[in-house]
């Protein structure tokens, strides 16, 4: 019994060890990375395009098309979130960002105008929440 005491306690160890190295958290992705990246930018050329017109020439008509485009490229992350593995916090924020843009494009569409004070949330808003995305990717790394 004694001289089993020693290799018990090895298996036993690797065993522990090798048990050691669950992963919680989805696996860093070059190319989520990029897409948000790229919806970042995007989403702040919008904001800022549309403050370089006189609140009366912000109509939903002459935006409708930059907002398509975004929608379309943050349901693409979001489905590209839903497909990894353990990612249950980033689909989570990717699906606040969706109702976000969502509730942004109809206030637009309803009130066919933005005012530069809402301007100036929606790009305060969409940065924190872009940032918070870009960067709980990036730790994964």
């Amino acid at each position: 019994m004694k001289k089993r005491l020693p290799l018990f306690c090895l298996l036993l160890s690797v065993i522990w060890f090798s048990g050691c190295s669950i992963q919680l958290v989805s696996s860093y992705d070059a190319k989520t990375l990029e897409q948000m990246e790229r919806i970042n930018q995007d989403i702040d050329r919008f904001y800022l395009t549309l403050q370089t017109q006189s609140e009366s020439d912000r109509t939903y008509e002459l935006f409708s098309d930059q907002y398509l485009n975004i929608e379309v490229n943050i349901r693409s992350l979001e489905r590209r979130q839903a497909m990894r593995d353990k990612n249950e916090e980033t689909l989570a924020q990717t699906k606040t960002l969706n109702a976000f843009w969502q509730q942004d494009m109809t206030n637009h569409k309803r009130q066919n105008s933005v005012s530069d004070f809402i301007i100036k949330r929606r790009m305060d808003q969409y940065q924190r929440l872009m940032k918070t995305l870009i960067q709980g990717e990036m730790a994964k790394q």
